[in-house]
């Protein structure tokens, strides 16, 4: 039997939103949360940026659970939020 694997929600990454220590980046397209940070709960050494890393703009991103990954291509793939139903995007 042949197992059947279901993908995660690729999100088209948006502008970085970055108000005193809160770093925020959502989905351009359905507005789901992609980053959602508060740089004064990271702990850095001293003297560096405790800026999180965020995805390039417009750059498509798969969600699995806890699993977070860039996916190459130039159009939309089946399981993007681009190609849902409205209803049930974020």
């Amino acid at each position: 039997m042949e197992k059947r694997v279901t993908p995660g929600v690729v999100h088209i990454a948006g502008m970085v939103v970055l108000i005193g220590p809160l770093v925020r980046q959502r989905c351009s397209w359905c507005g789901a949360v992609l980053v959602d940070v508060d740089k004064t709960l990271i702990a850095v050494p001293v003297g560096q940026d405790p800026t999180p890393p965020t995805w390039p703009i417009g750059g498509l991103v798969e969600i699995d659970g806890n699993m977070t990954s860039v996916v190459d291509g130039e159009r939309l793939p089946v399981n993007a939020c681009g190609l849902l139903d409205p209803a049930v995007t974020a």
